[in-house]
């Protein structure tokens, strides 16, 4: 992915259709506390040809990016990769991959399109003063559009694009890959967040470490055609998943954190070489674990590996052949509660 990932914090102006190009846009102009106009070009159809797939959260709840956005200054932000302050639809899930929805760039009627759909949320966050924190890559040359003309990005360098999943492509895309460098647009109205995500059908997921698309990787579009997303846990499709913690253990944390990790299956499943992997990359290697039918196993960290920050995080358990099994978030309002056991957000 080209360099220059962050997040651009501003207010919503206006936006404007694109509907008669090959790769048509929705573009939306933003102004900083300064004055400063942003153009954003929000992707609504693959440069294949194929729709773009949609993800809204509304509202947008226990994610640990969410609690650094009222600190981050007006304007663009570089980005720290970590899971509270990037993107990573992959390893800090924001929403049940099988709930996406494929629309496409142009209708003939009201709201039957992605741009339709995307400029009613925008409208709704406008209309109630709200803010805009667009993640995704800063323009790095000029191109000189006709539209920053128009929205008055003199320079053409106060921009941002990639909003939208950068990871999990293949082919003349697969340079783009990356972790924690996603795109998306999460609007801060008063009373609450809301997500708006996108991704290509053609990307694959889960992915590997360098972004690229893992072994048992499904396609996108494959994902959502015709599946009913489950009414609880697990997101993964397989039966084990991580259940729950103890975040917040009761004096110095270190070596006495715990996770547990749950079976759906009527068998047991062997964890021995299966990983879990924290938002700094430390892994811990599970031993000898085997969780029975229904049931659950304990993992107690020692401080050497998986730590649990108490200011939130990301959890991710590998298999022995290192494919992701499941992947959570926490927040730290959820590490509040000390000495206690607390069930992962789904």
């Amino acid at each position: 992915m080209a360099g220059g990932y962050g997040v651009l914090r501003a207010d919503l102006d206006r936006w404007v259709r694109e509907d008669d190009q090959s790769t048509p846009h929705l573009q939306i102009r933003a102004l900083d506390r300064t004055g400063q106009p942003w153009r954003i070009a929000v992707n609504v159809q693959s440069d294949t040809g194929s729709e773009v797939v949609y993800w809204l959260v509304d509202p947008l709840l226990g994610h640990p990016v969410l609690a650094g956005l009222a600190a981050l200054p007006t304007g663009f932000s570089t980005a720290h990769r970590s899971p509270a302050s990037a993107l990573d639809y992959v390893r800090a899930p924001l929403f049940d991959w099988r709930a996406g929805t494929a629309l496409p760039a142009s209708g003939s009627a009201s709201a039957d399109d992605l741009q339709d759909l995307l400029a009613l949320h925008l409208q709704q966050c406008r209309n109630a003063g709200g803010e805009l924190f667009a993640f995704g890559s800063r323009f790095d040359r000029n191109l000189h559009k006709p539209i920053d003309a128009q929205f008055g990005n003199t320079d053409g360098l106060h921009g941002i694009h990639n909003i939208h999943l950068n990871q999990g492509n293949t082919g003349r895309h697969a340079d783009d890959n990356g972790t924690l460098q996603d795109g998306g647009l999460i609007l801060a109205h008063p009373d609450r967040h809301v997500g708006l995500f996108l991704a290509f059908q053609t990307q694959r997921v889960p992915t590997d470490d360098d972004g690229g698309p893992a072994a048992q990787s499904r396609l996108i579009g494959e994902l959502i055609a015709g599946r009913t997303p489950p009414a609880g846990p697990p997101a993964a499709d397989g039966p084990v998943y991580l259940e729950r913690a103890l975040l917040n253990p009761s004096g110095d944390d270190a070596g006495k954190e715990v996770v547990v990790v749950g079976n759906l299956a009527n068998a047991s499943v062997r964890l021995d070489g299966w990983q879990l992997v924290d938002r700094n990359r430390r892994v811990t290697t599970i031993g000898g674990l085997t969780v029975s039918p229904g049931g659950s196993a304990l993992i107690a960290l020692d401080g050497t590996g998986v730590q649990l920050s108490n200011a939130g995080g990301n959890l991710v358990l590998l298999d022995h052949a290192g494919r992701q099994i499941d992947a959570v978030v926490f927040t730290a309002a959820d590490t509040a509660a000390a000495d206690r056991f607390i069930r992962f957000a789904r």
